[in-house]
C-alpha cells in the first residue's frame, strides 16, 4: 500500500533537466577560448555538452601555434555552433 504511493510521489516529483557545468571548468575554458581569439563567446552561456567538448578538445598542444592551432580554430567553430546559448 505504501510502496505504490511512494513510487507515484517520486514520479510525480519535479527533475532537474541538466546540471549545470562546473564554474571551475567553465572558466578555464573560457581562458583557452580567449587565447585562441574567441573572447566574445561567454562560456557561462554555452550548454553542458559544449564546455565538455571544448574542454576536451582543449588540451594538451591545441593552442600551439601552427597548423594544429587552425585546426582547433575550426573544431572549436564548430562546437560552438552545436546548441545556442542559453539565457538563464
Amino acid at each position: 500500500m505504501i510502496r505504490p504511493l511512494l513510487l507515484a510521489i517520486s514520479l510525480t516529483a519535479p527533475l532537474p533537466v541538466m546540471a549545470a557545468p562546473n564554474a571551475q571548468l567553465v572558466a578555464s575554458v573560457q581562458v583557452r577560448l580567449d587565447q585562441l581569439g574567441f573572447s566574445d563567446v561567454d562560456a557561462a552561456l554555452l550548454s553542458t555538452r559544449q564546455i565538455a567538448a571544448l574542454h576536451t578538445q582543449l588540451q594538451g598542444d591545441a593552442l600551439a601555434f601552427g597548423p594544429d592551432w587552425i585546426r582547433t580554430r575550426q573544431k572549436v567553430k564548430a562546437i560552438l555552433r552545436l546548441d545556442p546559448p542559453r539565457r538563464d
